[in-house]
């Protein structure tokens, strides 16, 4: 495959990443890997995929790829199809326990919200070491075995804000534009531009506009459209479709903005009022919390052997903690009292509509 054509694969891969794209699992060879090389395991979205690889540069591994519905791992874990099944199948099935003489396999730590570690040890005697949430952090990770803070954390950089307004754009301009272009040709283009400021606009600012983002975000791209419209000379119907356009295209872009980033929970599924609870009575400070927490809401408490709870209100609800705790010492609750246990976050997924509904097998 020449430069153009990875380029245009990659553009094609972000811009219409909310559909399946697959790659073949198995296991692959990064640089020249020996029987003591550290065995890595991620999702078979090719797009994840191809990065990861370009992230190893200069690493010599064994890259497992399990298969994931040709979804990206945090999406593929809390909707039920990468799985601890999954994971224990690659490793039995791969041949990568003959290419290596030691059991111990790295997952992605946006994956615990879905493979339960205790388990995959049960199933296969492999041992999962989750490493960090951003692959670049990888290599480094790899010298020491050990996470720092910011390699725990997930980060929205600015380059992954764009990733995600392309995202939406994308299908967004092939659906309205391609509708534009049959009944009013000459509002297409002016229809793309709007689509794709408003994207960028979201996605680089929403979070940080505050409670009002969403009317903020309404006035100015309708005030702005209809000052355009205006300025231009547009007729009765353009001006009526630049106040349109751009509110249907802020309730498009900002009804679910939480659930495309990962900074912040959901805000239409079913446990987005329900907080974590920490049982402290049950922690023997495993520590598997604190790995796994993509906001890094746990601290370490080596004095008493104990984790603490020190930032709940970053919680975005994930659940990669519950999974993960063996002594189920956390749980979620509602204000009400209303529990759900961890044998149910364990067990069941959340499907498109963010309900915990997919038996997870």
């Amino acid at each position: 495959m020449n430069a153009l054509e990875t380029l245009a694969r990659e553009f094609l891969q972000t811009a219409f990443r909310l559909f399946p794209w697959p790659t073949e699992p198995g296991l692959r060879p990064i640089g020249q890997p020996d029987p003591s090389s550290p065995v890595l395991l991620t999702g078979n979205f090719d797009l994840t995929v191809r990065r990861l690889v370009h992230a190893l540069e200069g690493v010599d591994a064994w890259l497992l790829v399990a298969p994931s519905g040709g979804i990206n791992v945090w999406c593929a874990s809390s909707g039920g199809h990468l799985t601890t099944h999954q994971v224990v199948t690659a490793l039995k099935t791969s041949g990568v326990a003959e290419k290596v003489k030691h059991r111990q396999v790295i997952l992605p730590q946006l994956a615990a919200t879905g493979v339960l570690a205790l388990d995959v040890f049960r199933r296969s005697r492999w041992k999962v070491r989750f490493g960090p949430v951003d692959m670049l952090d990888i290599p480094a990770y790899l010298e020491t075995r050990e996470k720092t803070d910011a390699m725990r954390r997930v980060r929205f950089t600015l380059g992954e804000r764009m990733q995600m307004a392309l995202m939406w754009a994308a299908p967004t301009m092939v659906v309205l534009c391609g509708l534009a272009l049959f009944f009013a040709p000459t509002w297409a283009a002016p229809l793309a531009a709007l689509i794709a400021l408003m994207s960028l606009g979201v996605f680089t600012l929403y979070d940080r506009l505050g409670s009002a983002r969403r009317r903020i975000v309404l006035v100015a791209s309708v005030s702005l459209a209809f000052a355009v419209a205006l300025l231009a000379g547009a007729g009765p119907p353009a001006l009526v479709a630049s106040v349109v356009a751009p509110a249907f295209l802020t309730g498009l872009l900002t009804y679910d903005y939480s659930g495309s980033t990962p900074i912040e929970g959901g805000s239409h599924f079913e446990e987005r009022a329900w907080n974590i609870h920490f049982d402290e009575a049950r922690c023997e400070g495993i520590y598997r919390c604190w790995e796994v927490c993509p906001e890094a809401c746990f601290e370490r408490d080596e004095a008493n052997r104990k984790v603490v709870l020190a930032h709940d209100d970053r919680c975005i609800r994930c659940g990669a903690c519950v999974v993960q705790c063996p002594k189920d010492a956390l749980f979620f609750q509602a204000q009400d009292g209303a529990r759900i246990e961890p044998d149910v976050i364990r067990k069941f997924k959340l499907n498109l509509l963010g309900a915990r509904r997919v038996d997870a097998g």
